[in-house]
């Protein structure tokens, strides 16, 4: 087995994979530091009997060395251009700067730096392997194969490059090369699974899942619960568009990955889709009492309930918030309760946070009282809020709210984009910004400020809902289409989405709109994933989809 022969790698929990595995790792954890054993000590050797210059380079890569491993990564990144300052040509340090940014979750950063070692070093095998690994990552697919081609002139049997270029010809749809290369790797290594994974996807792909699907289990030999097979077990079924067979390997990733927030999402979306409702409102509920400090989690759970469930969290089922561990989570799913118009179970959720939740929600509370009718006690209530705390979101709405009804738009307006700018990621800021323009019949603002959160959160049903709604008072057939067309392929798994866009097509009585919004809808049946953001680039790792 040759040096590169690693075994997948995690991505920083801060990452777009949420801490799920990303492609390969060219360098065995068990042989390195942050470098391959023996490179820097060796680069520093000899740099220690050069000139001062020379010398204190190799101190700064040693302190950089010494900070990453602590975890100071910010003192780590620092030392190392400085060091790189002192002694450009040095490739061991151009190496420790790519490992660095890698830890910093930079992979454009790494990817850069890798590139520069090998303009000092062209066979450095790490750089190489390095480089392939990442391009492939970002998209780079050129540059990483070129990459992969030399490290394997270089190390014939290097594995880590077999990878990139079996992942290249899946994503060029060479299902024959792809399964060729699968191959070669298990003939070099039976038991490695990025081998079992390209054949397999290669199979799926070539309209031979029952294979695929062979081929996963026999990898993972009954009992083995690696979590990259069974993420490819789950993404051939995904690729099938089979949901309910997706749901047991989803359930042991999540329990593999200690409850990672994407796991849980991907399992709670899963579920509401076969209709096992009960099974995601208690899946989503672990998600909600295990908790996530990443907003766009909740933002995302919300968005699958708003598809299938307005009511997932009940009075009987409130007591259990008393054990949840992020304040975030009762503040999330109290609000969206209070948007979904069912009070009694806000109520009950902010009743049951734990104490230490309370004084955040005191806002929440007065909102329920504005709508449960006792308007007059939510009025007197608000200016305490605001003089306490003159940034609150959920008091400055209703602020805006109640100045509107008493037609003081001045004051309204102000509270209103108080809110907005303190919380842009929220729908509703900009809802109640436009309701004050639209108080006004300054509709051309209103629609400004509608525009402008569906740029800023281009997911959000409500937000997308109440736009279409109003583009329907002024009569805008046009836009209502546009905007529901955009959104639609923003989500595009969502059968909900392409219906909204249909009933816009419908009323402007378009055919050829119905027509694609008809066919919008009936892939997105067969389409089982959550949504990643606009402009996201496509997962190439062994985990991503197929």
């Amino acid at each position: 087995m040759n040096d590169f022969d690693g075994g997948t790698i995690r991505r920083d929990k801060h990452s777009r994979a949420d801490g799920a595995a990303s492609f390969v790792d060219p360098v065995p954890m068990r042989a390195r530091r942050l470098l391959p054993l023996g490179l820097l000590a060796s680069a520093l050797f000899a740099l220690g009997a050069c000139s001062d210059p020379d010398k204190r380079a190799a101190e700064l890569a040693q302190q950089a060395d010494a900070f990453a491993q602590a975890g100071n990564l910010y003192a780590a990144r620092t030392a190392i251009s400085e060091a790189i300052s002192l002694r450009e040509d040095e490739p061991n340090f151009h190496l420790l700067q790519g490992v660095i940014a890698m830890r910093s979750s930079d992979l454009v950063g790494a990817y850069r730096a890798f590139n520069r070692a090998l303009e000092f070093d062209a066979s450095n095998r790490t750089a190489l392997a390095y480089v392939a690994n990442i391009g492939i990552q970002i998209g780079q697919l050129t540059e990483a194969e070129d990459a992969a081609d030399k490290l394997l002139t270089v190390e014939p049997n290097a594995v880590a490059a077999m990878q990139v270029k079996g992942m290249i010809a899946l994503s060029r749809d060479k299902f024959d090369q792809a399964t060729e290369i699968g191959d070669k790797i298990l003939a070099i290594d039976p038991r490695n699974e990025a081998g079992s994974i390209i054949k397999a996807r290669a199979l799926a792909k070539a309209g031979k899942p029952e294979e695929a699907l062979t081929l996963i289990d026999t990898a993972m030999g009954g009992a083995n619960q690696s979590a990259a097979l069974l993420a490819n077990k789950v993404n051939i079924y995904r690729y099938l568009g089979q949901g309910e067979p997706m749901v047991e390997p989803l359930g042991a990733l999540v329990r593999l990955s200690n409850g990672l927030p994407r796991m849980r999402l991907d399992l709670i979306n899963t579920l509401y889709r076969v209709g096992r409702i009960e099974e995601a409102r208690k899946a989503s509920l672990e998600l909600l009492a295990a908790g996530s400090r990443d907003p766009e989690d909740y933002r995302v759970l919300q968005r699958i309930w708003w598809q299938y469930d307005k009511t997932p969290v009940s009075s009987e089922t409130a007591p259990g918030i008393a054990k949840w561990k992020e304040p975030i989570a009762v503040v999330a799913t109290a609000r969206y309760l209070i948007l979904r118009g069912d009070l009694e179970a806000a109520a009950a959720v902010i009743r049951n946070a734990p104490a230490k939740t309370q004084p955040l929600l005191a806002s929440l509370r007065t909102r329920i009282l504005a709508d449960s009718k006792m308007e007059a006690e939510a009025r007197r209530q608000v200016d305490a809020l605001l003089t306490a705390d003159n940034h609150d979101v959920d008091a400055l709405m209703l602020r805006a709210r109640f100045a509107t009804q008493d037609k003081q738009f001045e004051r309204a307006l102000e509270a209103a984009q108080l809110a907005q700018t303190n919380d842009p990621q929220n729908p509703e800021t900009y809802v109640v910004l436009a309701a004050v323009y639209r108080a006004q019949r300054a509709d051309f603002r209103a629609r400004q400020v509608y525009e402008e959160g569906l740029k800023t959160i281009p997911q959000n049903f409500y937000l997308l809902e109440s736009y279409t709604q109003y583009l329907h008072q002024l009569g805008d057939k046009s836009r209502a289409i546009s905007a529901a067309r955009n959104f639609a392929r923003n989500v595009a798994s969502s059968p909900r989405a392409w219906e909204i866009m249909g009933a816009q097509c419908e009323w402007a009585r378009d055919a050829g709109c119905m027509q694609t919004a008809y066919a919008g809808f009936q892939d997105a049946k067969k389409t089982i994933f959550v949504d990643d953001p606009p402009g996201t680039a496509p997962d190439r790792s062994l985990f991503g989809r197929i």
